[in-house]
């Protein structure tokens, strides 16, 4: 009966640590939802709109060149702390690219994506936004 009750108490105990030690290690997901500040050089007035449910991520994004709107937006999804989504452009600057694919990587705070655009001239170059709210 001794053996039995220590047996118990024992398992008990594993359980109740494995438990706590899971939970403990589970890193919870950084909400992106919000408004970012696309801190790229040379634009003016550029902010992206970001929001994700179970994975998907809508993005908007308005910003103006040398006094020129510019507007896209797009979806796509997130895995981890990557986000990857294609745009097409609503409000074009002349010359310009008329779609793309972001892929951004959220900083360890949560405050920054950066990463890089490819459009659909070939074009790629890096892009960073800092959120706002």
């Amino acid at each position: 009966m001794k053996t039995r009750l220590l047996l118990l108490l024992f398992i008990t105990v594993l359980y109740s640590n494995f438990g706590y030690s899971q939970n403990k290690s589970a890193k919870s997901k950084i909400d992106i939802n919000g408004v970012w500040e696309d801190i790229n050089p040379g634009v003016q007035n550029a902010v992206a709109i970001i929001s994700e449910q179970n994975g998907k991520v809508i993005f908007s994004h308005y910003l103006e060149w040398k006094g020129q709107k510019f507007v896209e937006s797009g979806t796509g999804k997130r895995i981890g702390n990557t986000i990857g989504y294609t745009v097409d452009v609503t409000l074009p600057i002349k010359g310009w690219a008329t779609a793309g694919t972001h892929t951004l990587t959220l900083s360890e705070d949560g405050n920054t994506l950066e990463g890089t655009f490819v459009d659909n001239k070939k074009r790629t170059g890096p892009i960073s936004f800092k959120r706002i709210r």
